[in-house]
């Protein structure tokens, strides 16, 4: 055999590890893809138009990660919110006497005492965050989070994965929130447009009923 074709069959080996390890990537990438979802954002008191959700992977989520997560059955909500996790397991809850809401000793939000329909609301109660709870939160002074006793301290498992907003396309027409606050709310609709991408309405991610 000649020397150009000894070379030649020392060098298959490193291309077949090569294009092996490229096949493998390339079925972690499908598989993470499989396993996660695209959230399209229908609230306009969030910035993006949608989120890639991440799974947890047995993880808790931790301080400072955006997470979709589904509602109590109380709120009857058809499609899963978005919050910030704020309190995790071993922080301590209080609440002053105007409502502030406060992790550790920090203020994180102020409860509303009545809804705009008139309905009274009931502040989570103080405490220390149990193993598998966590306090989740938005910026929004009308968010419905854990500052109300109906959503409270969400059990890990009704967490779904971490939220990562998506860049504007803006060929699309996907830039920002997709509706405005002068939108009227319409009726609640969750339409499966691909696997794992659906759509809320406006009032889904934020609060099930506005103003609270």
């Amino acid at each position: 055999m000649s020397a150009r074709g000894l070379r030649f069959g020392r060098r298959n080996p490193r291309r077949r590890g090569r294009t092996g390890l490229a096949v493998m990537v390339l079925l972690a990438a499908l598989w993470l893809v499989a396993a996660s979802r695209v959230h399209v954002n229908a609230s306009w008191s969030d910035g993006a138009w949608g989120y890639l959700v991440l799974p947890l992977f047995g993880q808790d989520p931790m301080r400072g990660d955006l997470v979709l997560f589904q509602p109590p059955d109380s709120v009857a909500s058809r499609v899963p919110w978005l919050k910030t996790v704020r309190g995790v397991p071993g922080m301590e809850v209080a609440v002053g006497p105007d409502g502030t809401v406060l992790l550790d000793g920090a203020p994180v939000a102020r409860a509303k005492r009545r809804a705009l329909d008139g309905r009274p609301l009931e502040t989570v109660a103080p405490g220390t965050i149990p193993p598998g709870r966590f306090h989740l939160h938005a910026d929004h002074r009308d968010s419905h989070d854990s500052r109300y006793a109906e959503i409270g301290l969400v059990p890990r498992d009704r967490i779904l994965g971490r939220a990562l907003a998506l860049p504007d396309i803006p060929w699309l027409g996907l830039e920002g929130p997709l509706v405005g606050p002068e939108d009227a709310a319409p009726s609640p609709v969750s339409v499966t447009i691909l696997p794992n991408l659906t759509v809320g309405d406006v009032r889904a991610i934020d609060d099930p009923e506005a103003g609270r």
